[in-house]
């Protein structure tokens, strides 16, 4: 059984680290789960920025016609 470091002297990933040099593990070995990956580029954090207008959103109905849906619904 491998001797293993205290748990408050140990880094964040000591488990995945444990997991990932088992032999029986199911541990992903796929980049996206690469926690020694480089920093945050400017891309990362770049959006489209704006608002979001959508084309089809129809007519809108009047008060009336609102309050008598609104009843019908209710009852």
């Amino acid at each position: 059984m491998p001797v293993l470091p205290k748990e408050e002297e140990a880094g964040s990933n000591l488990t995945d680290r444990v997991a990932k040099e088992s032999k029986d593990s199911t541990a992903s070995s796929h980049e996206h789960h690469n926690t020694d990956k480089v920093k945050a580029t400017v891309q990362d954090h770049q959006a489209t920025p704006g608002i979001v207008i959508a084309d089809n959103l129809g007519q809108p109905e009047s008060k009336e016609a609102l309050k008598k849906r609104a009843e019908e619904l209710n009852k």
